[in-house]
């Protein structure tokens, strides 16, 4: 079986590096603190978002992972939460939740092919408070009742925007009570929207989680990591693994991808070659040519002009943004900071333009003449 996977989040155990980053939650929800996690979809979010969660488990701790991707009202979160806590309670924990799921909170019904409380309907009311507010309080009810501690994950948080407005003040209004009852890790891919929630003055958390960042994942990890799974499965890497390392760039899903398409092109018991890599990263940018074409598509004309200047990364933005057809600093400045907001750019001192494309095989797509056929 071929040992990568790229189309979903790995498990705990298949985790190249990120040891600092998962200390680094722990540490903090054990000292009652709480983080944000801000990373581009596809660059290992939700694998250490589990593997935070495992940790916790392991250390006596009761832990929930939310996903509140795609929720549109405080119903659709209300129902998330609950879910969450009916899967992955484990032992006592779990038979005290489905007594008091009874008992203490609002029941849910199927309401318009989803499930949503009974006492809302699908849009925005604002008698979606007080079952939400029963979920969101679970964490105090289990600490009073057990004494167990609660390391609660909510990811894609920025998707609570789209619910109602302020929806983030009504989070706040409980879980700023919980005390040594639980500490929360808020996640996201949208950068602009996690900045909004947490950076703006005006927002209810304000100042209220520490950032955690994932950069690329070092080289020499990955080498290891690559060479030893090849090895394991009957294969050497060869020739092809400096070359993958280059065009991978540390990202963790691109790595996995092209490592999975290098593996099923090397015979069993042979090394792969440069001729190889090359079929196998062809195939690669085949494959991928249409998301690609998508992302670039989806851009204004300012901002495709922009990307493909920091796609070249060797010479300052400015200079650059000129011989792809900008010209007004201001524009290529307003065009810069929304790139970011999107998550398709980060800083990046070690280019010339400061910054670099997140998706090294967008950059490498655009850098190649942006081929439609």
């Amino acid at each position: 079986m071929n040992p990568f996977r790229y189309s979903e989040p790995v498990p705990p155990a298949e985790m190249i590096d990120r040891e600092a980053e998962a200390g680094l939650l722990i540490e903090r929800a054990e000292g009652g603190n709480n983080s944000r996690l801000i990373a581009p979809r596809r660059y290992g979010k939700t694998s250490l978002l589990r593997r935070a969660a495992a940790d916790a488990r392991s250390n006596g701790w009761a832990a929930v992972y939310v996903d509140f991707f795609g929720v549109l009202t405080l119903g659709d979160v209300a129902q998330r939460i609950e879910q969450a806590y009916t899967e992955q309670l484990e032992g006592g924990l779990r038979s005290w939740f489905a007594g008091a799921r009874r008992m203490m909170m609002t029941p849910t019904v199927r309401a318009g092919g989803g499930p949503v409380p009974a006492s809302i309907e699908v849009s925005a009311d604002p008698q979606a408070e007080p079952p939400l507010l029963e979920r969101l309080a679970l964490p105090s009810r289990l600490h009073e009742r057990h004494g167990t501690r609660t390391l609660v994950i909510f990811d894609e948080f920025q998707d609570l925007l789209a619910t109602r407005q302020r929806a983030d003040a009504v989070f706040r209004s409980e879980i700023q009570h919980h005390g040594d009852a639980a500490s929360y890790v808020f996640a996201g891919s949208q950068v602009g929207m996690m900045r909004e929630l947490f950076s703006d003055r005006r927002r209810a958390f304000y100042g209220q989680a520490g950032p955690v960042l994932l950069p690329p994942l070092p080289p020499e990890d990955v080498a290891e990591d690559v060479s030893r799974r090849f090895e394991a499965t009957g294969r050497d890497v060869g020739g092809a693994l400096d070359p993958l390392l280059a065009l991978a760039a540390g990202h963790p899903q691109r790595t996995m991808l092209l490592a999975h398409a290098l593996w099923d092109l090397t015979e069993p018991g042979s090394a792969a070659s440069t001729e190889t890599w090359l079929d196998a990263s062809d195939q690669v940018m085949r494959g991928s040519k249409d998301e690609l074409r998508a992302v670039w598509s989806g851009l204004p004309a300012g901002q495709r002009r922009t990307l493909a200047a920091i796609a070249d990364g060797d010479k300052p933005l400015y200079a650059a943004s000129r011989s792809h057809g900008g010209s007004r600093g201001g524009a290529v400045k307003a065009a810069t900071a929304a790139l970011e907001d999107r998550g398709e750019i980060v800083p990046d001192d070690a280019t010339g333009t400061g910054y670099r494309l997140v998706d090294p095989l967008l950059r490498a797509w655009v850098r190649e003449g942006r081929a439609g056929d």
